[in-house]
This record gives C-alpha cells, sequence and structure tokens, in this order.
C-alpha cells in the first residue's frame, strides 16, 4: 500500500504543475493582449493629433481635397481650417477615420470650449460623445499644448476600442 500512495502524490505533484502552468500561461497571454492594445491605441493616438496639430495636406486643405488633417497655421490654431474639422467630422467621420487610418474612434477638444466663427465647437469626433460622457472599454488619452487666440490651451484627444 505504501507503493500506491506514492504514486498518488508524484501524480498531485505533475497535476499541480500542469495547472499552475496553464494559469500562468493564461494570465501572460491576458495581459500581453491588453499590452498591444495600449501601445496600438497609444501610437496611434500620437499620430492623430500630430495629424491634427500640423497645417495638414494640402497646406490650404478644405472638405474635397484633403488627404492630411490640419488645424494649424503658423503653429496657431486656425479658425478656419478647425471649423472645417468640425463639419468634416460631423458630415463624413468615417472618412476622417480613414484620413487618419485608425480603426478606432476619437474624440478631439481644447481644454476650453472655442467659439470658433459662432459655431460653438466643444470637441470634434465620434457624435454623441463628449468629454464628460465617454465610456470605453480601452481609452487612452494625449494630452498636448497648442497656441489659440494668442493663449496657450491644452488640447486633448481621446482615442478608444469600442
Amino acid at each position: 500500500m505504501n507503493k500506491k500512495a506514492q504514486a498518488w502524490g508524484i501524480d498531485l505533484i505533475i497535476a499541480s504543475f500542469i495547472f499552475i502552468a496553464g494559469i500562468t500561461a493564461f494570465y501572460l497571454f491576458s495581459l500581453n493582449s491588453e499590452g498591444k492594445i495600449t501601445n496600438s491605441l497609444l501610437s496611434e493616438g500620437n499620430l492623430i493629433a500630430d495629424s491634427i496639430l500640423s497645417e495638414g495636406s494640402p497646406i490650404n486643405w478644405n472638405q474635397n481635397d484633403v488627404s492630411k488633417i490640419g488645424i494649424l497655421t503658423s503653429n496657431k490654431i486656425n479658425e478656419t481650417k478647425l471649423v472645417m474639422f468640425y463639419n468634416l467630422t460631423k458630415n463624413r467621420y468615417g472618412e476622417t477615420k480613414s484620413i487618419f487610418n485608425t480603426k478606432y474612434d476619437y474624440y478631439f477638444f481644447l481644454a476650453d470650449s472655442v467659439l470658433a466663427n459662432s459655431i460653438a465647437v466643444e470637441g470634434i469626433g465620434k457624435q454623441g460623445v463628449n468629454s464628460t460622457t465617454l465610456i470605453a472599454k480601452n481609452l487612452m488619452k494625449i494630452t498636448r499644448f497648442v497656441v489659440y487666440q494668442d493663449k496657450l490651451v491644452t488640447a486633448y484627444l481621446y482615442i478608444w476600442e469600442e
């Protein structure tokens, strides 16, 4: 009977080792996939923020010929480009995602609501979302500083996965 007890003990040790290895592999895979999503959101968020806070392409772009959306002129926010970006996003949000080359949703806004050409621009991005009601599974916040109306303001870009 002593031999059976010893064999059962070895089986328990091997089973425990396999169980612990399986749980460890599961957690490593889970953490790694979350890290990939986080890195992807951060990378694409930075690219979108860089694009928005540039002059765009062509430099005097409009809704019909834009290849790169940018709202700056001489390193300051150009209200005309800001309004064009707002209108383009409002009317053709999916197209702006294609221009930014992203699969993620985004929402861009300045620290204080901006009144541009008599249009209240609280934020620009996915319709039905604003800076206070956004709830997402994976969310990344990109912060930049920019000059608007000769004042330094904070620009935020939220990018997320639905």
